[in-house]
């Protein structure tokens, strides 16, 4: 592993709060359900009262507007998201878009269903409440921050979140350096810099529409530690 500190900044990436609790979800009013890579979880312009238990996959968060759209986060095995605890009968200017980015296997609930859990199994709200604070952290971060050195690390959680989990079977990711920055929420400076960066350690090099790994371990090694104790 190469001697760099990893930043303690919260993670793109969260996955691994709710694994042990499985069989309690279970014996519940939920629906398991397969997502297909690029399938969407909700509909734009519906209002969505459902949560979801993801078991396997990796779903992406946007928040949408007609002028487009802003990545927000990702969720892996192990979390529930959206959370909820009652139906909602308003809409905002802004709309919640879960995409799946893998081939998910989930577990579907109404919002009153995940309260139900909740309120019955003391030791699971505690974990649902530890990874609802998690995201919350990593959005009030992510609000405020305009610095470049957790720019890398978001970029680099990303990348390793692709390597490893996405496209698992090539050092080769099929994401062109603008689509990297739309995920991350980087400006086209950030993201040269921290290409530039990457590229004069070695750890990756670049071409039309693609980015290939070279160096799995000195990428790992600028990923934040929300991304290493995520990515089991």
């Amino acid at each position: 592993m190469a001697d760099i500190e990893p930043h303690i900044i919260p993670s793109i990436y969260l996955a691994n709060y709710l694994n042990d609790f499985e069989d309690v979800i279970l014996n519940y009013e939920v629906q398991k359900t397969q997502i297909r890579k690029g399938s969407y979880l909700t509909q734009y312009g519906v209002i969505n009262n459902t949560a979801y238990y993801i078991k396997n996959g990796i779903v992406h968060l946007s928040l949408g507007h007609e002028q487009g759209k802003k990545s927000l986060n990702m969720f892996g095995p192990g979390t529930i998201f959206p959370v909820g605890v009652e139906i909602h009968e308003f809409r905002v200017e802004y709309e919640m878009i879960i995409q799946a980015l893998t081939d998910c296997e989930v577990y579907k609930m109404s919002y009153p269903t995940l309260k139900k859990i909740a309120t019955e199994n003391g030791t699971f709200a505690g974990e649902l409440l530890r990874e609802n604070c998690d995201f919350i952290g990593y959005m009030f971060f992510d609000s405020i921050n305009q610095t470049f050195e957790p720019c890398l690390a978001r970029i680099c959680d990303i990348l390793y979140l692709y390597l490893t989990k996405v496209h698992p079977l090539s050092a080769k990711i099929p994401l062109s350096q603008s689509e990297l920055a739309s995920i991350a929420g980087a400006s086209t400076a950030q993201m040269e810099r921290s290409i530039r960066i990457l590229k004069k350690e070695g750890i990756l090099d670049t071409s039309r529409k693609q980015i290939e790994i070279l160096d799995e371990e000195k990428l790992l090694a600028h990923c934040t530690l929300g991304m290493r104790s995520n990515i089991i």
